[in-house]
């Protein structure tokens, strides 16, 4: 068992309120361009208008690069944060338990063409919880994070928890 290096990330959580408003356009755009078949020629541009913006909308959400905060690595013995401002390293004789949530790899609303956001999260014995939200490039950073963790909790000192999408 080697190390797992990852990037700590922020990612851009817009509101329900614009999301609803997006899906609306769609659906209205949509339906007034494709379903009714209506005559009048303003409205035929106005529902492609709105299907176009609801489009942009929704999908703009995957082009939205994260705004990078550090670096993570965890090996056998440690666990090193990199931050702009901070770098802290915690051993793992030190941590209670370790978890992670997976959101699925290249969910809808959890996607970006950068990759897939996901949390992961350390107690000490202490008590402290630290959370983090890191980003996952493709499949096989995935398979490779979930291999070194089931690996690392195999030992009596750590429990790993697991939380979201359960095919992780």
């Amino acid at each position: 068992m080697n190390s797992f290096e990852t990037r700590i990330v922020k990612t851009l959580e817009p509101s329900v309120f614009l999301r609803i408003v997006f899906i609306i356009l769609l659906l209205g755009g949509g339906a007034l361009t494709s379903v009714f078949e209506v005559e009048a020629k303003w409205l035929r541009v106005t529902g492609s208008i709105a299907f176009i913006l609801g489009m942009f909308g929704a999908l703009s959400q995957s082009f939205v690069k994260p705004k990078y905060l550090g670096d993570m690595e965890i090996d056998e013995t440690r666990v090193k944060i990199d931050l702009a401002n901070s770098k802290e390293k915690f051993l793992i004789s030190e941590l209670k338990e370790i978890g992670f949530k997976y959101a699925g790899y290249a969910s809808f609303w959890k996607y970006t063409l950068h990759g897939n956001k996901n949390h992961i999260y350390f107690t000490r014995l202490s008590g402290e919880r630290y959370n983090y939200e890191i980003i996952l490039q493709n499949k096989q950073m995935e398979e490779e994070l979930k291999i070194f963790l089931e690996e690392l909790s195999t030992g009596d000192s750590i429990s790993f928890k697991k939380f979201g999408n359960p095919s992780f």
